[in-house]
């Protein structure tokens, strides 16, 4: 439309007919048709330059979208690969501590076993010892060995109905009009100290840590002693080593 109403007003400017226009009029038209071309040259060249700016801003837009998905995709293989790694880390720390602990517990269970063995040995080596009766202070080892298999009472007395270790010692001797202390650690002190080269059936063993006198027992002789044990094992036999010696008396 713009096309044709310029043509319009060029022929009208170079009409022949215009000769009969005045001067004033037909610098008035040219004046027009210059207006016009100078509008239309500047809307094509805004129209150009918005095209362009709008195709530059498009492709900007697109490299933009572009980065951010290869900063997404990279940013997301990140964190698979750290959660990849860090969950190889825990599984291989959760192994090395399920290790350990099997470890630990194979070598706490050969340590029980070893230590049951040693208790049966122990054990088989004393059921095959008997107590030596003796002749000594009247016998005192050997009628303390008919109580063997009577039981343990902390506090008691009773050579058939239960004693503890001091009670015990205490009844037999006074079986044989001895009279000694009721506590393991005053039957340290009678009487007279022998070395265990010397030691005899029917001396009192005394035994403890430290020095400090906590068991008394009888000696058998053959390396035994006759001794109220624990309330799980009673009056028993048993090697003369089962604790440290404190001393060893003699009395009568």
């Amino acid at each position: 439309m713009t096309h044709f109403y310029l043509s319009d007003i060029i022929k009208v400017a170079n009409n022949k007919d215009g000769d009969n226009l005045s001067l004033k009029r037909k610098i008035s038209l040219t004046l027009i048709v210059v207006d016009v071309l100078v509008i239309v040259m500047v809307m094509t060249f805004k129209g150009n330059s918005t095209v362009n700016v709008k195709a530059k801003d498009t492709v900007s837009a697109a490299n933009v979208l572009v980065q951010s998905q290869e900063s997404l995709d990279t940013y997301i293989n990140n964190e698979i690969e750290e959660y990849i790694v860090a969950r190889e880390e825990a599984a291989a720390a959760a192994k090395a501590q399920a290790e350990a602990e099997a470890a630990k517990k194979a070598e706490e269970e050969a340590a029980q076993a070893r230590l049951v063995a040693q208790e049966q040995a122990r054990q088989a080596m004393i059921a095959q010892t008997v107590p030596v009766a003796d002749t000594s202070y009247g016998g005192v080892a050997g009628y303390a060995a008919q109580f063997v298999g009577n039981p343990y009472v902390y506090g008691g007395t009773s050579l058939t109905n239960g004693a503890d270790c001091s009670g015990f010692v205490m009844s037999v001797y006074a079986n044989f009009g001895v009279s000694l202390p009721r506590t393991a650690g005053g039957q340290a002190t009678v009487g007279e100290a022998v070395s265990i080269e010397n030691a005899q059936p029917g001396d009192i063993i005394s035994y403890g840590y430290n020095g400090v006198v906590s068991h008394s027992a009888i000696y058998a002789g053959n390396n035994t002693i006759i001794h109220a044990s624990t309330p799980s094992l009673g009056i028993r036999t048993d090697s003369m080593y089962i604790m440290p010696i404190v001393t060893i008396r003699r009395v009568g």
